[in-house]
């Protein structure tokens, strides 16, 4: 009897599931009927479960009408309950991600920090991947040397040591999270040292991944935009003013919805409140938008996250890297809301960051596509970016994408094969939306930067870096260029900037304008550094010419 229902309630939502993006006043009424039969069949297998969580997703973030949107939500609290009191459910459904449900897997030092202050009672220590010799080392490493004396020549072992260090009410991973956080070592080798240690966190899903009612409008769909996207009007970014409260919910629910799916971003690991800004565009559609904190930042260009919410729920993400007016850009849509409008969405993403930055080009990088990327192949990445406008920039790979192009025309039900899509996916990409716009990115300039070390100090790096730090501090009259951060940013533009410096004249004014920059990605603003440096024609130049 049991058998029989289960399987009922697999045909109920297989049913759901081929109807959730059909739209009109029957298909409407199908789902009512559906979410019906499924909320009295119960639903035990794994499968299943996964997929009917999918469904209510999507129709929280696609809705009909308010009948559909509420009994969806009404659904997902049920199943949530469902998960949390059936421990052989729970057990199922171990790193789905799914709410109600537990996940394991190892995060990065900041996120697991922020997990602690945050989810206290949801987070706690699972297993190390490393080996005691080699967490002992580390430990000797992010310890004082006075201190770590007594971790050498088998004097005391890492975990007595750490037990007798503990405060009372401390456990072991607060003791690790505080270990790595006094320590003065530079963020990304701490991030790597804790990495090494693969310290695996145990997270328990206790609330869904929402933005409070305040920052959306729930829009109701009478259909779905999945063709001529080109063709609908682009809608002005509304600019939403954040309370802090506010935009510590949009960090939360942005961070979490990516622990769910086994991911980070720098930009949404390393964000801060103050550096949120939050848009509303058009149907039930808004974006965030994060920068980094400025020891995190990028040194040439300005790495950018953002967020996608459809009727408050996060649908996707990505990353953007912004370099004058070009900006290199890329779309993950979360599983449970393919099949929706992902077209029309990146579309106003695109917009929303040409109006928001300023930008007249896009490029997207191969791994976005799918080389050597697996889901970017499944999901058929690359066709996203194509029918968006983008082009392959490698000619034979343009050639293969319109000769594909037409095949998708012409033959009915014809989709790329793997081995296509693994051959288009080996160029980048690029939109142009004016002609006059930079043509290149960070990962040119970086090989430009290999040339000059190899042709002009013989692959000495070392050498290269002392000898142009401080002559360009000296020259733009930076005096506290020994400070970590805005070390940093000297040592990776002035091998480029002072390469071959006989073509170059320095001005007062640019050299006044090259000073500011960096003292804007050390300590200021990343969108002012992005209008700032989409002025500095003189800048643009210089690195062009390099580049030739």
């Amino acid at each position: 009897m049991a058998t029989s229902s289960s399987n009922n309630s697999t045909l109920l939502i297989n049913q759901l599931f081929s109807i959730r993006n059909l739209y009109g006043k029957n298909y409407a009424a199908q789902k009512i009927q559906l979410l019906h039969a499924v909320s009295i069949n119960p639903v035990n297998n794994k499968k299943s479960l996964q997929l009917f969580y999918g469904s209510l997703l999507f129709l929280l973030a696609y809705p009909d009408n308010k009948s559909v949107y509420n009994f969806a939500n009404k659904l997902l609290l049920q199943l949530q309950l469902h998960i949390q009191t059936n421990e052989k459910i729970k057990e199922r459904l171990f790193n789905s991600g799914i709410t109600g449900s537990s996940l394991s897997a190892a995060f990065s030092f900041e996120m697991v920090k922020w997990l602690k202050a945050t989810h206290a009672k949801d987070i706690r220590f699972n297993s190390f991947v490393a080996g005691d010799g080699q967490i002992q080392s580390i430990l000797s490493v992010l310890m004082p040397k006075v201190e770590s004396e007594i971790l050498q020549d088998a004097n005391a072992n890492w975990r007595g040591w750490l037990k007798q260090s503990m405060k009372k009410e401390e456990i072991l991973l607060d003791k690790l999270v505080a270990v790595f956080d006094e320590s003065t070592i530079r963020p990304e080798v701490k991030d790597e040292l804790w990495a090494a240690i693969g310290i695996n966190i145990e997270i328990d899903f206790s609330s869904h991944c929402c933005l409070p009612p305040s920052l959306f409008t729930t829009y109701y769909h009478r259909s779905a935009i999945k063709k001529n996207v080109h063709q609908q009007p682009a809608s002005k970014p509304i600019l939403i003013k954040l309370d802090k409260p506010q935009a510590e919910k949009i960090i939360d629910c942005s961070k979490m919805i990516l622990v769910r799916h086994l991911r980070e971003l720098d930009p949404i690991t390393f964000t801060s409140a103050n550096l949120v800004s939050y848009y509303q565009l058009t149907r039930g559609i808004s974006v965030a938008l994060l920068g980094m904190i400025p020891e995190r930042r990028h040194p040439i260009d300005s790495y950018m996250g953002y967020v996608v919410f459809k009727n408050g729920l996060p649908v996707a993400y990505a990353g953007s890297w912004i370099l004058f007016n070009s900006g290199r850009i890329g779309l993950n849509v979360f599983p449970a809301y393919r099949g929706g409008e992902s077209q029309y969405i990146f579309q106003q993403v695109l917009q929303q960051h040409s109006k928001v930055y300023g930008l007249k080009r896009f490029s997207v990088d191969p791994y976005q596509l799918g080389k050597e990327n697996s889901d970017g192949i499944k999901s058929g990445a690359f066709w996203v970016y194509y029918h968006a406008g983008f082009r392959p920039i490698c000619k034979e790979q343009n050639e293969i994408a319109a000769e594909e192009a037409l095949k998708i025309k012409s033959i009915t039900g014809y989709r790329s094969p793997s081995k296509v899509l693994k051959q288009l996916a080996d160029s980048r990409m690029e939109l142009l939306l004016q002609k006059s716009t930079v043509r290149f990115d960070a990962t040119d300039l970086s090989l430009a930067y290999a040339t000059i070390v190899k042709e002009e100090y013989n692959n000495n790096r070392k050498l290269a870096t002392e000898n142009n730090l401080v002559k360009l501090a000296q020259l733009l009259q930076i005096k506290n260029y020994q400070e970590p951060t805005i070390k940093f940013i000297l040592e990776n533009w002035s091998v480029l900037l002072l390469s071959s410096q006989k073509n170059i004249k320095y001005t007062n004014e640019f050299k006044k304008i090259l000073k500011n920059l960096f003292e804007l990605k050390a300590a200021g603003s990343e969108e002012l550094y992005i209008f700032n440096m989409q002025q500095a024609v003189e800048l643009r130049k210089l690195l062009e010419n390099l580049l030739k």
